[in-house]
């Protein structure tokens, strides 16, 4: 089987009131970039970007990364030490533009990613639809939203047959949060597998040993043991806002993670593993990159509310793709922007988002049932006419 290109061509630049829409959705994201940075540095609510920029300094320094540091910022650094030598730019510029150039990063990756695979008119809808997640994660100074664009770039660049620079986009994410190894799975459409997986092997080993550039291996070695006690200590004892919370809040029991998530990971892959002779439609290869986005929060135990940008990335570019969304299609989406995007924004009640949606986790619940949906779509013998522009 020979993966197909996207059967859509680059749509003509849209005229009149489509032209005016394109601007207005790209000037919001650009406003988005420099009023986060902007609110970070003047309201010092930039806890996370004093974390990215410290790990750089003790990486360098050789100092334990998953430590306490009180006096430098609250809270323990979570991601590898390749990510923290990777951040270096940004730990050692002036505060204010360093936040500005790390906002720019992760909202100009997803910006560019979703129209990678989605038409001009469709990938403005999507972005408008995405918009205030991506900005709730560039206000916590978060990763999410290049994580996003990374799995994203993975799958387009998967369907180019761009094999290392895909394998690099999915091993890169996976070294930001373990959960855009998922998209080691769009090589399923790939043609030449063997070559993938000694791409994959060929990135994890770079981004590794990555870290030698500036400590020594014995250090590195540390390092990174460090980082898996901390990772399952967390694996163990969280649950987020996650499919295992839902469960858990439902029959009331006390159980692992990882059994929860293995049926996941069963349930994400099966569709796609037994149905080969439709591995050739471009529209069911996208509707499977949605599924893994929404499937990398729903199943992550240590999901938050600025981790939901990379499920409503998924959301987003479902949604857009439809041709003629049919009722329940509206019906559903209309209770993500409810439920799942405007709970956690400024326009719904304190009271409500803390004693309900936070202390629930029912902002989960819409993107359940649309990964429930997705499954299905992916197993009918028919996948919904895609827009063409």
């Amino acid at each position: 089987m020979t993966s197909t290109e996207p059967s859509h061509s680059p749509a003509t630049p849209p005229a009149g009131r489509r032209g005016w829409i394109d601007w207005l959705v790209a000037v919001l994201w650009l406003g988005a970039i420099v009023a986060a940075a902007v609110q970070q540095g003047g309201t010092h609510q930039h806890n996370n970007f004093l974390i990215f920029r410290a790990a750089s300094r003790h990486l360098i320094a050789g100092s334990d990364l998953y430590t306490l540091y009180p006096a430098e910022h609250a809270d323990l650094y979570k991601y590898s030490p390749t990510f923290a030598l990777l951040f270096t730019p940004f730990a050692f510029l002036p505060l204010l533009p360093s936040m500005l150039l790390w906002n720019a990063l992760n909202a100009g990756a997803l910006f560019v990613a979703i129209g990678m695979v989605l038409p001009r008119r469709a990938a403005t809808v999507a972005r408008a639809i995405v918009f205030l997640d991506m900005l709730g994660s560039l206000q916590n100074a978060q990763s999410n939203a290049l994580v996003a664009a990374l799995i994203i770039f993975t799958f387009a660049a998967y369907e180019r047959h761009h094999t290392a620079l895909g394998s690099l986009a999915a091993v890169g994410g996976t070294f930001i949060k373990a959960f855009p190894l998922a998209g080691v799975s769009f090589a399923i459409f790939h043609p030449r597998k063997v070559r993938v997986a000694l791409a994959v092997a060929a990135s994890t080993v770079l981004l590794f040993a990555l870290p030698l550039l500036v400590t020594p291996l014995h250090t590195l070695i540390a390092q990174y043991e460090s980082w898996r006690a901390l990772s399952a200590a967390d694996a163990s004892i969280k649950r987020g806002y996650s499919v295992m919370q839902m469960l858990a809040y439902l029959l009331h029991g006390d159980w692992p993670n990882w059994p929860i998530q293995l049926v996941g990971v069963a349930i994400l892959l099966a569709p796609v593993l037994f149905q080969r002779d439709r591995w050739h439609e471009w529209e069911r290869r996208r509707l499977y990159l949605c599924s893994v986005l929404v499937f990398c929060v729903i199943f992550n135990h240590l999901a938050e509310s600025p981790t939901f940008v990379v499920a409503l990335a998924g959301v987003a570019i479902w949604f857009a793709a439809l041709k003629r969304p049919s009722r329940w299609e509206w019906a559903l989406f209309v209770s993500i922007v409810v439920l799942t995007i405007l709970s956690s924004s400024d326009l719904m009640p304190d009271a409500i988002q803390r004693d309900f949606f936070d202390r629930y986790r029912f902002k989960t619940v819409p993107l359940i049932v649309l990964w429930i949906e997705l499954q299905r779509r992916l197993w009918s013998a028919r996948v919904p006419e895609a827009r063409l522009s």
